[in-house]
């Protein structure tokens, strides 16, 4: 009888961990946005009640619930990529065959989930965003310049972190599918 275990990749134990640890943390971040969501911000009450704060403090929950809905659409989306990573990470660690195809499926909607985020932002996120900031600013010297660079950044930082977040699921489709760790896939049981 053959040993499957043989000569395993060790980019599909690599994997395996890192899917399980990774669908932990969106999991856990996913649960604490569904609690923003119906609870609202706990960290909102913890701002200084001087009027300046409160003011603040409100304007940032009126901005929270503007937005509500691409929080709820992307927790939702971060939740289902999240379980998929962790049947992925579970079946690579088991050693088994379909373990390449849940990456795959983990990667595909992960990708499509990060062009999605960017729509978001740019239809719902960044408006608000660069709404609040023009609204804390008004009245202070010197006003007209902060909110234009603030949405610059704003923007910039936003693409270059949803570019990042790009590149594991990208890693995963490219050394999970390299022809010697695919053929170990095959020869694995279902």
């Amino acid at each position: 009888m053959q040993d499957h275990h043989l000569g395993q990749p060790q980019t599909v134990k690599i994997f395996g961990i890192f899917h399980v640890i990774l669908a932990a943390y969106g999991l856990l971040t996913s649960v604490f946005a569904a609690y923003i969501v119906i609870a609202g911000n706990p960290f909102l009450a913890l701002m200084p009640k001087n009027p300046a704060m409160a003011a603040q403090a409100e304007l940032q929950a009126e901005m929270q619930e503007k937005v509500m809905p691409a929080t709820v659409i992307t927790t939702v989306v971060t939740i289902i990529i999240a379980i998929l990573l962790l049947v992925a990470g579970i079946k690579l660690l088991k050693k088994r065959k379909d373990g390449l195809k849940w990456s795959n499926r983990y990667a595909w909607t992960s990708l499509a989930g990060k062009v999605m985020n960017i729509i978001l932002a740019f239809v719902y996120t960044f408006p608000m965003m660069k709404e609040m900031t023009e609204r804390m600013s008004h009245g202070t010297h010197g006003a007209g310049a902060m909110p234009g660079a603030m949405s610059g950044i704003m923007v910039g930082s936003g693409i270059l972190t949803i570019l990042v977040m790009c590149t594991y699921p990208i890693l995963t489709l490219v050394l999970l599918n390299r022809p010697s760790t695919k053929e170990w896939f095959a020869a694995q049981p279902d």
